[in-house]
């Protein structure tokens, strides 16, 4: 009786420290991200206008307007799950040099826009929706490209099977499912695969619960076959630990429009700009050219 005793008491305190740690989790994946140093666009010599718009569930949201002299068309840059969109300021700079608009923003739980709760795509896809809505309203604006990184690709992936002012997407980086990147991250902190495998399923369901959504289901393999024939880059690390190259080439293969997989040898996560930057410009400002600028002079072209 007494071992048994010590046996019940044993798997309680196991199951109590199980919670608490899918708590700690849920918490970490969910928490306000710190900002990135500030950078904006005056550091490249290069004019700009703050702007504030609501998402599409009214989170207010601050971005930064870029225009282009006789532009040729506009982008909008969709940031990773840590830090603002400073973080990613220097990458507009050759999409502006090109002739492009580009419109930055911060999501929700990031930078100078509002919120506490960061959803991984789940609500962020509401913070793209509303910057298309600003874009539509007050600059006259209908048709975009996006350049997604991570989260942000992520974020493009599901919201271009929404929208179809978005006729391109660059996505660098996107997971394909939430749970295999959470998976990843354990994993590369020495938890053990099939630990690591159910903490991150589980921490998806009280994260699920504490957001009323469910973030399972806004994984971009699942919405990529839904963006139709409009055209898909994706760039991936091939030594990338949160992201497989097979789920990318199946996020690929589900695609119907023009696609193409730019796998970046020896890099990780997020690592292709730095390892190539002027390849990587090139590839992007070709791929916008082509697919939001080309295509829409041989659409008029052939309705004229």
């Amino acid at each position: 009786m007494r071992y048994a005793r010590i046996g019940v008491l044993a798997g309680l305190g196991l199951l109590g420290g199980w919670i608490v740690a899918l708590n700690v989790g849920a918490s970490r994946l969910m928490r306000r991200r710190p900002p990135d140093p500030t950078d904006t666009p005056d550091n490249y010599g290069i004019g700009y206008e703050e702007v504030h718009f609501r998402s599409r569930d009214q989170v207010n949201l601050v971005g930064w307007w870029i225009p282009a002299e006789n532009a040729i068309g506009t982008i909008v840059m969709c940031h990773g799950q840590e830090g603002s969109m400073d973080g990613d300021t220097q990458q507009m700079v050759p999409l502006h040099d090109a002739g492009f608009n580009v419109f930055m923003f911060d999501f929700r739980a990031h930078g100078r826009s509002e919120g506490d709760c960061v959803s991984m795509g789940m609500y962020e896809k509401e913070d793209l929706l509303g910057a298309l809505d600003f874009l539509a309203e007050h600059k006259h604006i209908d048709r975009v490209g996006v350049l997604g990184f991570s989260m942000g690709a992520a974020v493009a992936l599901i919201t271009a099977a929404l929208s179809e002012r978005i006729c391109a997407v660059v996505a660098d980086s996107s997971f394909g499912r939430l749970k295999h990147t959470l998976t990843g991250w354990g994993v590369q902190r020495g938890v053990p695969v099939p630990i690591a495998r159910q903490f991150a399923a589980w921490v998806l369901v009280v994260a699920s619960i504490r957001t009323e959504g469910r973030m399972d289901q806004t994984d971009p393999i699942r919405w990529t076959v839904h963006i139709g024939r409009r055209p898909i880059l994706f760039i991936h690390g091939a030594n990338d630990p949160f992201v497989s190259s097979e789920e990318v080439a199946h996020m690929a293969s589900l695609a119907e429009g023009p696609v193409q997989v730019w796998v970046v040898d020896g890099v990780g996560h997020r690592g292709a700009y730095a390892a190539d930057p002027v390849e990587y410009n090139h590839r992007v400002v070709e791929w916008f050219t082509r697919y939001l600028v080309e295509d829409a002079e041989s659409q008029n072209a052939s309705l004229s």
